[in-house]
């Protein structure tokens, strides 16, 4: 890709952005108690699929739900099915029992999982086993069925334990070179449950936080909030600092949240806040937190993945309860490692629940004038009905070829038109920028057309392809990896967008698209790019800030990776895109109605429905979301 010489926006950023511990619990939860029990009999195929695939096998059997696929390890089918309980419930138990024990013998080895960044994955083009399972007689999974335990919002927006047993009925000895499956399971989970809930009504649904200088600019989107509705209050960062005790900053914002969770109810907390300079911000001060350099403190998590060693997040704040009903602190062995899992160096894992019950999202302001523009927006875009955005309904997929064809598609545009089915009835005029129209002449992924689709109004975009801070990029559907560039879209080129009031939600997926802890010195000191990921060019903003940060034009609300955005080759819809494309699913088909919910609930859905291991934390924990997260999807109606 070309060099993009940014210092000549600089100023655009610094003026105004792209254009003119121990804790107090108010739970109670109850001594009586009810004994309940939930029972399932699953039944699979009596027949195993077995499939020649590049020198190993592939394993499939009716009936199960997903693939238990770790880096390295072998793909095998798996069952998963998530209990919703009572919170506050005791005495979890789980019984699994397999029925209809089988073996078989194998001619070849099951194939490994081949997972990496998506900008790694061509330069890992043999298969990698972990001799740890491959060199073992040793059946892997290790047991038929393992139970995991949390705590959340549910799709009604209640409370719940979640009880997520998975069921391994295919269960391999490789130098045994032979499998055990059955042909199904019976599943008994039995608890006694509170006899009267542990959190009552809501009072209140939005806190914002920010600091107090903010504090008279964001009053008319509080008073505006309020107006429709939506019970809004206001807390600053220096008062949360001052009232409560925790191990850093950052837990003592989480505690904050958790308080106002417990005796309002919130729904939503707005982090308004970001890095105090676009030109030099020493972003943290140890591995897990930085807040000096920060208007709002953030969390970074110990999951690392290549030279990613601890990622931004703002998830943190939204998970405050594990399934015993205590405060989720995400630092279970208290070594000051916050969301460590495999982190090296002899660090323990911690045990750390991913549902979230406050869905936060962050404006990663840096002046007043940013600020004043957001709230502009933010305003303009929920003052306006969806009858009156006849935009509204337009949805722009942006995709070439990641790594690979998928059902005779480029990948990057499988997933564009996955989330357009997803979105339903919803979207009425799909604008497809896709690498195969080129030879028809139609909008392909280069910065003009790019342009051209969104300044004419949408309701969502999607990009789908590779990233870092201040690009997005994908190939040619006919070109390899890393040669064969279609030319994307880079900050610079925000400046061209005419879109106006028009603004859509952009869910981006690439890598580092969202590290909003981006400043312009260090981004250029990072020549060999594995810090800030810009290889030496000078960046004042992330991509996904950025697209919000444009004004007039750009976008209302975005995602994007503070890490990677992970992928596993021959199953595109996993992973990143899994959780980008979920995003649609859950507007489209589950009603999500609000920014932070859609993608509270997407989290959920991942966590519900997949095995969940280091590299699925890892992907779930640096999925960002800037913006409003109450933010009325197409606004309010008149």
């Amino acid at each position: 890709m070309k060099k993009l010489v940014l210092i000549l926006v600089v100023g655009m950023f610094v003026l105004g952005g792209l254009g003119a511990a121990a804790f107090n619990t108010d739970i109670s939860i109850k001594n009586t108690t009810i004994a309940k029990s939930e029972s399932t009999s699953v039944l699979f195929s009596s027949q195993l699929t077995i499939q020649e695939k590049d020198g190993f096998i592939e394993v499939g059997l009716d009936g199960t739900t997903t693939l238990l696929s770790e880096p390295n390890r072998p793909v095998l089918p798996i069952y998963v099915k998530t209990y919703e309980i009572p919170f506050g419930s005791k005495g979890i138990q789980v019984v699994c029992t397999p029925k209809d024990i089988n073996t078989m013998t194998l001619s070849k080895e099951v194939m490994p999982a081949r997972i990496a960044p998506l900008s790694k994955m061509n330069e890992r083009t043999a298969f990698v086993k972990d001799s740890s399972i491959y060199g073992s007689t040793d059946l892997y999974p290790n047991s038929w069925y393992t139970a995991d335990l949390g705590a959340g919002r549910n799709y009604n927006d209640q409370e719940v334990v979640f009880v997520k047993v998975i069921c391994y009925p295919v269960r391999y000895s490789p130098v045994n070179n032979q499998i055990e499956y059955m042909n199904g399971f019976d599943i008994t989970i039995t608890y006694e449950a509170p006899t009267a809930p542990s959190h009552t009504g809501a009072t209140s649904d939005l806190v914002v936080i920010a600091p107090k200088a903010f504090e008279h600019m964001l009053q008319p989107l509080i008073d505006f909030k309020n107006s429709k509705g939506l019970n809004t209050t206001f807390k600053s960062v220096e008062d949360i600092l001052s009232e409560y005790q925790g191990a850093d900053p950052p837990e003592q914002l989480k505690l904050f949240i958790k308080n106002a969770y417990d005796t309002t109810g919130i729904k939503y907390a707005l982090l308004v806040g970001g890095l105090k300079s676009h030109i030099f911000a020493k972003d943290k001060e140890d591995r897990s937190y930085g807040s000096k350099a920060w208007w709002v403190p953030v969390r970074y998590v110990n999951i690392p993945q290549d030279d990613d060693e601890a990622c931004l997040s703002d998830l943190y704040y939204g998970c405050l309860y594990n399934a015993t009903s205590a405060f989720d602190s995400w630092d279970s062995n208290g070594d000051g490692i916050y969301a460590a899992w495999d982190a090296g160096g002899g660090i323990q894992n911690d045990k750390f629940d991913m549902n979230p019950e406050v869905y936060v999202s962050r404006l990663p302001v840096t002046n007043k004038i940013e600020l004043k523009l957001m709230v502009k927006k933010i305003m303009t875009y929920e003052g306006t009905s969806p009858v009156a955005k006849p935009w509204y309904n337009t949805f722009v997929g942006v995709g070439g070829k990641t790594f690979e064809n998928y059902s005779g598609k480029p990948d990057g545009e499988y997933l564009c038109d996955l989330a357009i089915e997803h979105m339903g009835s919803l979207v009425t005029n799909p604008v497809r920028v896709y690498s195969t129209n080129r030879p028809t002449g139609g909008l392909v992924p280069v910065s003009k057309d790019i342009i051209k689709a969104i300044s004419g109004g949408a309701g969502y975009v999607d990009f789908e392809g590779h990233g870092n801070p201040l690009v997005w990029d994908t190939i040619w559907y006919n070109g390899t990896y890393p040669k064969d560039w279609c030319g994307g879209i880079n900050l610079i080129n925000f400046m061209k967008f005419t879109n106006g009031d028009k603004l859509p939600v952009v869910i981006v997926g690439g890598c580092h698209n969202g590290l909003y802890n981006i400043s312009m010195i260090p981004s250029m000191k990072d020549k060999k790019g594995v810090q800030y990921f810009t290889y030496g060019y000078p960046t004042p903003v992330c991509f996904s800030w950025g697209l919000i940060l444009k004004y007039p034009g750009g976008a209302i609300g975005s995602t994007g990776c503070s890490g990677y955005g992970i992928g596993n080759e021959g199953n595109p819809v996993s992973l990143s895109a899994e959780l980008e494309t979920n995003f649609f699913y859950q507007i489209g088909q589950n009603g999500s109605t609000n920014l932070g919910q859609a993608h509270g609930q997407v989290i959920h859905k991942y966590i519900a429905n997949e095995f969940v291991g280091q590299v699925d934390a890892f992907c779930i924990t640096n999925w960002a979301l800037f913006g409003d997260p109450s933010l009325k999807l197409g606004g309010y109606a008149s």
